[in-house]
């Protein structure tokens, strides 16, 4: 705090009368007097000498009495005397002092008009009118400090140095002047962040000390107040000399300062804040209990009554908070909030101090809430910060700081009541402080940080995208306006990286966790040893790498990950809240490490870690379940490995012990449920006891059926509820069907299409074992089902959910943002497992009540949704009968492969006076999983030996191929031909000249198999071939070759032909506008639209698409091997990928032919999946379409083109579905004019 010296001539001419009685009896003399001028020079005398006792005694009654007297003086006064002035600004001076004391705005008010007549009297030549000056500008410095008022700051400014000008040189006040100018200065920065005013004010106030000589009496002052202004260029700019430098200035001030001087606390006061300062940039401990010392010391020194006690005592109960938050020595925030309670205690209202220590008390009050979560507590902080915002008027410098804290203490009222109102309210205060504070301004970040941190929380608790990435740009913003070296940039850099990381685990891209490491590892660099948050910033960054470890695999990454941990427990002090976490988070990752490297000093160090968190928390804390559970699974692990039954048993109470803590409802307990039912499976592995099998069973079953929680961790708990129960010999079927209903919430579209793959990648293997126990049971119909909503996940989870949601959207609005945002609520932020840390989470009940709600709210909304017109099936599987209709036109082949059985579920089509379809089984006897795996390989690295699966190209001509590689080929076809297809096509009991149509849909590896095409090729029997048979066609699933209408032929009938026969940077394909200009031939009558060239920017492209009947591409395709979604269209300006198709619906889209490479290749890492261009079109809204497996021939493309477009616009009529008798056509007389397997094979049809 400054002390700004006012004119000390007063205070001279009342040294000589300094003991009250003294005083008063001058003042009966005074009273005598006749003459009124000499009475009012005695009053003004005496009234000095009491207002210079008050200034000793601070004794209030004698600043009274001071006051009371100078008015007395005035009014003896004539305004025509030469002593006006001088009464006029001793009265001013003693008002302010009062105002001081009290705030009341009368007397500032007072003081100010006061002082400007004695300024405004006083001729330019009289040497009192600087010290005049200087008074009234301590007068708009007070009254800015108070009110806040701009206009004065400037005054004060302006004031000041022009009392400064008019000193003379070696004048004893000029340079206490300098040092006010200084302060005033310092003021206006703090107010509105321009550093010019603070740089002169360091300029001004190190004149002033370097000139005035050791042993003035305000020497001490001067330095305090340049200490002061230093800190605060070290609070904006982080150059830690300054705070240095400060240090020493004050420490010199405090040297300086006699014991009995009466601003000796003031000087104490503000050495202490500094040395904590100190602490908060080094984390050094000793820093902080030297800061205690001197604060306390303040206190101790100053009287009750001193009018500065309260302020002593609100930063003596901030340093000792910090100290709690430090070292969590609970009785430290006792006596804190005990010192901040007294300091509001004895502030009076309308002090202008009183709303900044409300708001001290609120924070203190709101940190015990959060360690001992008695919720009075927190109601009572959110008062208290109240009471500070409403204090505090509109304009004031310190408005947003209190909106800002009252802010935080409302988010955390919603982190435990669950009340979103509350988190609302807390954006818009934080927003408010935000708008309040102008740019420049130092605290600015702050409140950007606060800000940011609240929408975040808002994003994780309403799932909306958005929301995240307003928050990252909140924070981003506050990292970028904070400048390096500040103290606070390395917790902002924290800051954003965790919501960096956050977006990470939401969205999947692996951008994101680079960028969040990076963050974290800057936040990390920029913590000096020691500092209070260098435990917290290591703990982000090891959680963080450990996360890339999992996503990549480079063990380097988790050693990194380890020894951040550890370093983060080594820094956090036994009995610290935190330390319990920290220890778990290490315990996990050295648990990798083990299950990675396999060293068992590494799991017994985990299980010490993980036991010691345990140990160290009570029960009652939220996080205690998951701990156990923890250490739980470590030891279950050490009984895998080693066998001891003993750790198996006490794995079983740990788990028992987490479940029994874990409230129903909490999303947690179907995951801790699992982890149970897996431990008494291995008890019954172990000692084949059937009640551990039926207890697992009851666990698992409990887990499924359980409304909240992960929905991938139901999913499994109610696959592995099937799989013993089967065991069991009771029926599976209901837990497989709980296993199925829970897809769609698996890949709920909250999550990006990337983390869709991955979750459903899993749900694959598992839904085709429960389809192959249903065909085992003879439970046919439900196979189908189940193979239906299983097969092609990913594009089963578009065609059936998404559209039916976007139609929802579509036709009732409110149910899909409700149900939207409780799913993204429920599958997000409740029950997300990999937090940075943060906040602090509710009790386990909160968390369970509130998932609860949420999912009992969910159920509702799909019911509603249920009981619209045409939403009775949404996001659940449809029944058989709504199936069948799939294949009315021919037979539909569900192949499902798993490595229990091979099986082929035929959908065959009945012509009776109703149409009906009957499901035949035909078991592949011969063929199991694992040749299917092993012909893929061979398939796939004959490919990439011909070249063909080359990213993106498209052949312009081939290696003729030696006759390995063509047996090689060979024996893939005739493997596919012996155990597959033969097999269905006798079960089907098929002729060769049928023709018929068939459609294959296939799983597993198989999907990435040439099925249209088996065939025994070194035989020329007529019926050793597929194509002798059948017309083969493949849909990704029955739903897509539902809809059998052929669209009628408009006026507006339309067909799109695009061709890039050279695209930029890739190699030329001078047949496509061939290949084009055949389609505009044959199709003469009709409107084509062609695009070519240049001309096929992916805008025009996209335009045209939307517009056009039939489609036909011709140019370079790019199927990205390891992740199908990137694949996509080389356009003339860039590529059209997937990704983005898909979001394109294509309203009139009727049929397409991609004639390019690799349209109809899959995504490898996705046995389950056939996700590739040609699949993306059907999305779009095409009914049939022609792709290619792979790179075709530049020269081959215009001859299938003629020969399929010649059938299908016969007469000039177009007709979609002779696309697949077509091409089998096309492909007919390519194989036998001599093309080789590479040339035929890769072309195929799908859907309609």
């Amino acid at each position: 705090m400054d002390e700004h010296k006012a004119d000390d001539s007063s205070k001279a001419e009342g040294e000589e009368t300094r003991s009250r009685e003294a005083l008063e009896n001058k003042y009966a003399m005074v009273q005598r007097l006749g003459d009124g001028n000499a009475r009012a020079y005695g009053l003004n005398h005496i009234g000095c000498g009491f207002n210079n006792l008050y200034s000793d005694s601070h004794v209030f009654a004698d600043l009274e009495r001071a006051i009371s007297i100078l008015d007395e003086a005035m009014q003896y006064t004539s305004a025509f005397s030469s002593q006006f002035a001088k009464h006029s600004s001793d009265l001013g001076g003693a008002l302010l002092q009062r105002f001081n004391r009290y705030s009341n705005t009368v007397d500032i008010d007072k003081a100010i008009a006061l002082c400007q007549y004695a300024v405004k009297v006083t001729k330019d030549s009289d040497q009192d009118l600087a010290k005049r000056l200087n008074n009234l500008g301590n007068c708009y410095l007070d009254r800015f400090n108070q009110c806040g008022e701009t206009e004065d700051i400037d005054k004060a400014v302006a004031t000041g140095k022009r009392s400064v000008a008019l000193m003379r040189d070696g004048d004893p006040n000029k340079l206490t002047a300098l040092g006010n100018v200084g302060s005033s200065l310092r003021r206006r920065f703090e107010r509105f962040g321009n550093l010019g005013d603070l740089t002169e004010a360091i300029t001004l106030q190190q004149t002033a000390v370097n000139r005035m000589q050791d042993g003035h009496p305000d020497k001490p002052a001067l330095l305090n107040n340049l200490g002061n202004t230093l800190e605060s260029r070290f609070d904006r700019l982080g150059d830690i000399e300054d705070l240095e430098k400060a240090i020493l200035f004050k420490q010199t001030a405090v040297n300086l300062m006699p014991d009995s001087h009466p601003n000796k606390p003031t000087l104490l006061n503000n050495l202490g804040s500094a040395v904590q300062t100190h602490f908060q940039r080094l984390g050094d401990v000793m820093d902080l209990e030297k800061a205690i010392s001197f604060l306390q010391a303040a206190v101790d020194l100053t009287p009750d009554s001193h009018p500065d006690k309260p302020g002593r005592l609100n930063n003596l109960g901030n340093a000792v908070q910090t100290r709690f938050q430090r070292l969590g020595d609970v009785m430290d925030n006792g006596n804190a909030i005990s010192f901040l309670q007294s300091a509001v205690n004895l502030t009076p209202d309308g002090h202008p101090d009183k709303p900044s220590r409300l708001n001290n008390l609120g924070g203190a009050v709101q940190t015990r809430f959060e360690r001992l979560g008695d919720v009075m507590d927190l109601e009572k902080a959110i008062s208290l910060s109240q009471a500070a915002v409403d204090l505090t008027p509109d304009g004031h410098p310190h408005k947003p700081n209190w909106l800002n804290t009252l802010g935080r203490a409302v988010q955390t009222r919603f982190e435990r009541l669950g009340d979103v109102k509350d988190l609302e309210k807390a954006i818009s205060l934080s927003q408010a402080a935000v708008d309040l504070t102008p740019d420049g301004h130092p605290h600015k970040p702050v409140w950007l940080n606060t800000l940011g941190a609240a929408v975040q929380r808002r994003s994780e608790r309403l799932g909306d995208v958005m929301d995240l990435k307003k928050a990252i740009s909140f924070l981003q913003t506050a990292v970028d306006l904070t400048p390096d070296g500040h103290p606070h940039k390395p917790r902002w850099l924290n800051t954003l990286g965790g919501a960096v990381q956050r977006r990470f685990e939401r969205l999947g891209d692996a951008m994101d966790n680079g960028n969040a490491i990076s963050l974290f590892q800057a936040s990390v660099d920029l913590t000096p040893d020691g500092h209070p948050d260098q435990p917290s910033q290591l703990n982000n960054l090891g959680s963080a790498v450990q996360r890339r470890f999992e996503r990549l695999g480079d063990v380097i990454d988790l050693e990194k990950a380890t020894l951040l941990k550890q370093t983060a427990v080594d820094l956090t002090p036994d009995g610290h809240p935190d330390k319990p976490g920290r220890l778990t988070n290490l315990g996990v990752a050295v648990q990798t490490r083990f299950e990675r490297l396999g060293d068992i000093t590494d799991l017994e160090k985990a299980i010490s870690f993980l036991q010691a968190a345990v140990d160290l928390m009570p029960d009652g804390p939220p996080d205690k379940p998951s701990w156990l559970n923890n250490l739980g699974a470590a030891v279950q692990t050490r009984f895998e490995r080693q066998g001891d039954i003993t750790d198996l048993e006490k794995a079983i109470s740990l788990f028992q012990a987490t479940v029994d803590l874990t409230p129903d409802g909490h999303p947690h307990k179907p995951g801790w449920l699992s982890n149970l039912g897996d431990a008494f499976v291995h008890g019954f592995r172990n000692g084949n006891l059937s009640t551990h099998l039926q207890s697992a069973i009851l666990l698992f079953s409990t887990a499924a059926n359980s409304l909240t929680g992960p929905s991938v961790i139901r999913f499994r708990a109610a696959c592995k509820w099937g799989e013993f129960s089967h065991i069991c010999g009771q029926s599976p079927i209901p837990a497989f069907e709980r296993a199925i209903n829970l897809l769609p919430q698996v890949a709920w579209l909250g999550t990006s299409l990337t983390i869709q793959h991955a979750q459903l990648t899993e749900a694959g293997d598992e839904v085709r074992y429960a389809v192959a126990v249903a065909i085992e049971l003879g439970e046919y119909e439900i196979a189908v089902q189940w193979a239906e909503y299983g097969r092609s996940t990913v594009w089963q989870n578009l065609l059936s959910l998404r559209t039916p949601l976007d139609d929802l959207h579509k036709a009732h609005p409110e149910l899909a943002m409700r149900l939207q945002t409780i799913s993204q609520q429920l599958e997000g932020s409740l029950s997300n497992s990999h937090i940075p840390e943060d906040t602090e989470p509710g009790t386990s009940q909160d968390l369970a009540n509130k998932a609860t709600t949420l999912a009992a709210e969910r159920e509702e909304v799909i019911e509603k949704v249920r009981k619209k017109p045409g939403f009775e099936y949404f996001l659940k599987a449809k029944p058989f009968d709504k199936l069948a209709p799939a294949a009315h036109e021919g037979p539909v082949v569900i192949i499902n492969m798993h490595e229990r059985r091979c099986d082929a579920l035929v959908l065959i089509p009945h012509d009776l006076p109703q149409p009906t379809v009957s499901i035949v089984n035909i078991p592949l006897e011969n063929f199991s999983y694992v040749m299917s795996t092993k012909l893929f390989k061979e398939f796939s690295r004959l490919l990439s030996l011909e070249g063909v699966r080359a990213r993106g190209e498209r052949q312009a001509g081939f290696r003729l191929p030696k006759g390995k590689k063509k047996i090689s080929f060979e024996s893939i076809l005739a493997d596919l031909w012996v155990h597959v297809v033969k097999p269905v096509l006798g079960g089907l009991a098929y002729r060769p000249g049928d023709h018929s149509r068939i459609w294959w849909c296939a799983t597993g590896p198989l999907a990435f198999l040439p099925i249209h095409a088996a065939g025994n090729y070194a035989s020329n029997v007529i019926g050793e071939k597929i194509s002798d048979y059948v017309i083969s066609s493949y849909t990704p699933t029955l739903t897509a070759i539902l809809d059998q209408s052929q669209p009628k032929t408009t006026e507006d009938f339309q067909i799109l032909t695009v061709a890039q026969p050279s695209t930029p940077g890739a190699s030329p394909l001078p047949a496509t506008e061939k290949e084009v200009q055949r389609v505009q031939e044959i199709a003469s009558g009709i409107r084509v639209d062609s695009l070519i060239g240049d001309k096929a920017t992916t805008a025009r492209v996209l335009q045209a698409m939307k517009q056009s009947n039939w489609i036909h591409l011709a140019y370079h395709g790019l199927q990205h091997r390891f992740d199908s979604l990137k694949s996509g269209f080389l356009l003339h300006d860039e590529t059209l990928e997937l990704s983005e198709l898909i979001k394109q619906p294509l309203p009139k889209a009727d049929f397409a032919f991609l004639s390019a490479c690799q349209t109809a290749m899959g995504d490898e890492k996705i046995a389950e999946e056939s996700v590739h261009l040609a699949a993306g079109m059907l999305f779009s809204g095409c009914k049939g379409v022609i792709g290619t497996m792979w790179s075709i021939r530049d020269n081959d493309a215009p001859k299938v083109t003629k020969v399929v477009y010649e059938r299908m616009l016969k007469d000039g009529k177009p007709n979609r579905k002779e696309a697949a008798r077509a091409l089998h056509e096309a492909v007919k007389e390519l194989r036998e004019s001599g093309a080789d397997f590479l040339s035929w094979v890769p072309f195929i049809h799908m859907g309609r």
